[in-house]
């Protein structure tokens, strides 16, 4: 179900100035010279872009107007780009559920364009809500799904998208205690991130690599990249990146017995989750709080964010919450595999629809043949006219079924290229069905002729024969 723009607008509009201050003026020239709603679109795409690479933040004011003007025009690609900032919206608020539900909306639609950088954008960000929920499989399982979806290296945002299929995969390998696997990509992951130059995945390369270093039992070059990553933080907007830093951080202070410095990290992500009222960081901050309190021999305290824990984990991890989970994947699962029949069914009938073309020039060219070398047929140009006609569409048809596959790929399923191509080969086809008709006409002509002469003279030589008789 659609949010209501209205509801929408009142929800994130305390954002709208704040997000407008970070704007470059170039974009703000830009947008100032859009000229149509799908032009204000692509340019307010960018502007969100921006926000989201430099510090991973939703530019809310552009979200809004975006999921107005995608919803005027009824344009499912911009629907697409339009859902995807939504479900990350919801996620940067730490409300898992919606933020699926909308993620899970736009990936049909952008399968519709084939537009390879939105798919794999909505399953990357659907596996990281899943590392959220603790659903490792099914977030390993979107992030592949992501990195099979990944657009042509050629692509403009293409190492913006390796970085978050390097990104998630680190992050599950190191929460599936693989270390050699963990390595691997941090390693590919920093030398993505240092391309892209984005504070962003700088900061995450600079803890994944501290997580995967302490994995290793390298204390002291895991220690050196949490402090790197702990000295960018506060640049940080998106609180969920934060939390991941925060979590791979204490972790690595409490299994070293710092009890101190955790205790200090473990109120910074407290603090934090009061600021944002996100309960995964709540639940987060207050597990580590626990955790450290007991390490402190502080049992009131440790038993105070024992019961937090416990709250903040049954408002997330409820029955409902759950079930409302595993019926959206559920969903999902079902519409790729009613794509995948709905595929196999086309090609089926597209395979016999070239059998049949097949047959039936099969048939015309056998008879047109007969006509032309039948030794004592007189014909009718007219219809080797007609016949060559359907002979023709028939060619052109098979050409098409036979090519609309290519050809979909080549022009990345835009109809006007693909019109284009198919005039191109009407084109070729054309003039050598005139050529062919002319021969063929011309040789027609001379053939009956000579039939009928032959004729004649078969005539002539049988009233002569009589004569002598």
């Amino acid at each position: 179900m659609k949010i209501p723009v209205i509801i929408f607008c009142l929800l994130i509009s305390f954002q709208i100035l704040s997000a407008q201050n970070k704007i470059p003026d170039s974009l703000r020239s830009e947008l100032a010279r859009a000229g149509n709603p799908a032009e204000r679109f692509h340019v307010l795409n960018k502007i969100s872009d921006f926000i989201n690479f430099s510090a991973g933040n939703i530019d809310s004011a552009s979200c809004v107007e975006m999921f107005q003007i995608a919803s005027e025009l009824d344009n499912d690609s911009l629907l697409a780009v339009s859902y995807n900032l939504i479900g990350l919206y919801f996620f940067s608020k730490g409300d898992n559920n919606t933020s699926l539900e909308y993620l899970f909306k736009g990936i049909p639609l952008a399968e519709k364009s084939n537009d390879k950088r939105r798919i794999s954008s909505l399953y990357f960000d659907i596996s990281t809500v899943y590392f959220n929920l603790m659903n490792y499989d099914e977030a390993y399982k979107n992030v592949i799904k992501g990195g099979e979806n990944l657009p042509d290296k050629s692509y403009p945002y293409y190492d913006y998208m390796l970085v978050q299929y390097e990104r998630n995969l680190t992050q599950y390998f190191i929460l599936t205690g693989q270390a050699d696997s963990a390595l691997h990509f941090v390693q590919e992951l920093t030398k993505t991130s240092s391309r892209i130059n984005s504070v962003l995945f700088e900061y995450a390369a600079l803890y994944l690599n501290g997580s995967v270093y302490a994995m290793m039992g390298n204390n002291n070059t895991a220690e050196e990249y949490f402090i790197k990553a702990l000295d960018i933080t506060d640049s940080i907007e998106l609180e969920e990146e934060k939390l991941k830093f925060y979590e791979s951080y204490i972790e690595f202070l409490l299994r070293n017995d710092r009890i101190s410095d955790a205790y200090d990290q473990s109120h910074k992500l407290m603090k934090l989750a009061g600021e944002s009222d996100d309960d995964n960081l709540k639940m987060s901050g207050a597990h580590f709080l626990k955790e450290v309190y007991e390490r402190m021999n502080k049992t009131d305290s440790a038993y105070y964010y024992s019961k937090m824990e416990m709250n903040m984990s049954d408002r997330i991890f409820s029955q409902k919450n759950i079930d409302k989970v595993q019926a959206l994947a559920f969903n999902e699962k079902l519409r790729i595999m009613e794509e995948n029949d709905r595929k196999m069914e086309e090609e089926y009938k597209r395979k016999k629809q070239i059998e049949y073309l097949l047959l039936a020039f099969g048939i015309l060219t056998t008879v047109i043949l007969y006509i032309l070398l039948g030794p004592s047929i007189i014909s009718n140009p007219r219809l080797i006219e007609f016949f060559g006609v359907m002979s023709l569409l028939i060619v052109f048809e098979f050409l098409n079924l036979v090519l609309h596959p290519v050809l979909e790929e080549l022009t990345d399923h835009n109809p006007l290229l693909m019109l284009l191509a198919l005039v191109c080969i009407a084109a070729l086809l054309v003039p050598l069905h005139h050529k062919a008709e002319k021969w063929t006409t011309a040789y027609l002509v001379e053939k009956n002729k000579l039939i009928r002469l032959a004729r004649k003279n078969s005539v002539i030589k049988e009233k002569e024969a009589n004569e002598t008789v």
